[in-house]
Formats: structure tokens, sequence, C-alpha cells
């Protein structure tokens, strides 16, 4: 508590290092605000008119098959391939895009903060912290670059899997290993 008593303009003082992690953190958190109100418009509108029907549901007519024969079977007409995959809807991709800026960041901070109390050296530091971050931006991007239909979409889940799972593991094991090593 006693943090909160001193006097303010404390952040400015900060380590590059710290004010980078918290600059990549809050750049997030302001991409996930701006997101959360596209989502809100996309799914009820701004003005929330349309609240009621989004959550107490629109009841649609339910038509009653036939019963004759078994399931039937939907199928496209001749001549067109029957498609393996359907696009994902804009609205869930909003959703997977909103819960990733949202928690992906923190898990980011969380690891950089344990990472920075390590031993390694500063440049070490902000090469793992880069990567990490560099790999969760694309992450987050990778899904809507696929949706578009860009070039290297693929790849790029790949490049950022790669990054996250190698920045991440070391940013976890280094600390872990500083911590528990006789």
């Amino acid at each position: 508590m006693q943090d909160f008593t001193r006097p303010s303009g404390r952040l400015r003082a900060l380590p590059l290092g710290a004010r980078a992690v918290y600059t990549v953190f809050l750049v997030f958190t302001l991409v996930g605000l701006a997101l959360t109100l596209w989502l809100t418009h996309d799914m009820v509108g701004i003005d929330l008119s349309g609240a009621g029907e989004y959550y107490g549901g629109a009841s649609a007519p339910i038509e009653e098959a036939e019963a004759v024969g078994g399931p039937a079977l939907v199928l496209p007409p001749d001549g067109e391939e029957l498609a393996a995959f359907e696009p994902m809807p804009r609205r869930k991709l909003l959703e997977v895009t909103h819960f990733h800026l949202f928690s992906m960041p923190v898990y980011l901070l969380i690891l950089s903060h344990m990472y920075m109390l390590s031993r390694s050296s500063k440049k070490a530091k902000a090469a793992w912290i880069a990567a990490g971050s560099f790999g969760t931006l694309l992450h987050i991007l990778a899904p809507w670059l696929a949706a578009h239909g860009c070039a290297g979409a693929v790849a790029s889940y790949a490049v950022s899997g790669a990054l996250m799972l190698v920045s991440y593991f070391v940013m976890s094991l280094v600390p872990l290993w500083e911590m528990w090593r006789r």
C-alpha cells in the first residue's frame, strides 16, 4: 500500500525493459477495448437496440422433417463440390479475437515479468520478450489473415506458434531453473 502513497510519475523512471513490457500489455488492452466496441456493435448495436433479440433469442419456425427412409442428405447441386469447411462467420472471428486479446497478453505480461527477474542479460531479455510479443501479435492476427485469404496466412500460424512456443518456454524455464537450482 505504501507504493500508492508515493509521488506520482514513477512510471517514467522504470527501466526500459519494464516500460516496453507494460507498453505491449497496454497496447494489446487498448486494441482489445476497441474490438469490444466493434463486437458490441456487431452483436447488439452500439445503442444496444438489438440486445433483447440477441440475448432473448428469436424464435425461428421449426420445419418438420419427413420421417421416411432415415435421415435426409443435403447435397450440393450436380457439378458443385461439397466444401470441407464453411468460412468462419465474422461474429465468431470477433469473439475468438476478443478472447485472445484479453488472455494472451496477460499471460505474456506475467511470463515477461518473471523472466525480467532472472539473471539473463539485458539483450537476452529484450530478445526473448520481443519474440514472445511478436509471436503473440502474429497469433492474434493469423485468423484474420486466413479469413481474408492473405498470402502466407498459414505460415503466420506456424511462425507465431513457433515464436510463442520457444519464447514462452525460455521465459518459463529460466526463472524456474534460477529459483530452484542449488
